[in-house]
């Protein structure tokens, strides 16, 4: 089995960061707004995700990237599992706005259909996802309450 790592980027990465985003038609990372995580496989650059803050109790998770080569390994699953349990999140909510497809995968971490209203920026985006100017997949909008 692959030894997956994950961590936090440091400032000098996030170029690399952001020409991932980019090739898959993600909106790129600000490191001041965003705690942004990546993933090794065997000391090799091969997966991404991020926290990006909305406010002081929303946020959302969102550019989970694994590149082609390193898909089934579980590197999206380290990915999220890391980010959801970041220690700084107690007493928020975290949205997700997944494709349909990936519903089980987020569900296994809690994230489920919204049981309170949510901020007028994840609205918008899911909005925007689900339009034309978004994705050929439908979004769902899923959020998880952090105890």
């Amino acid at each position: 089995m692959k030894n997956i790592k994950v961590r936090q980027i440091t400032k000098d990465e996030l170029s690399w960061v952001n020409s991932c985003y980019e090739k898959v038609g993600f909106k790129t990372s600000n490191f001041h707004n965003e705690f942004i995580v990546l993933a090794e496989v065997d000391g090799v650059n091969c997966g991404l995700g991020r926290l990006v803050t909305i406010d002081e109790e929303n946020l959302e998770l969102g550019g989970i990237f694994v590149d082609d080569n390193y898909r089934g390994l579980g590197v999206a699953t380290k990915v999220v599992s890391f980010l959801c349990n970041e220690s700084k999140l107690t007493g928020k909510i975290i949205w997700c706005l997944p494709f349909e497809d990936l519903k089980g995968f987020y569900n296994d971490f809690g994230f489920d259909n919204p049981k309170t209203s949510f901020p007028k920026e994840i609205s918008e985006k899911h909005l925007w996802c689900n339009t034309n100017g978004g994705y050929a997949k439908k979004v769902l909008l899923l959020s998880k309450h952090i105890e």
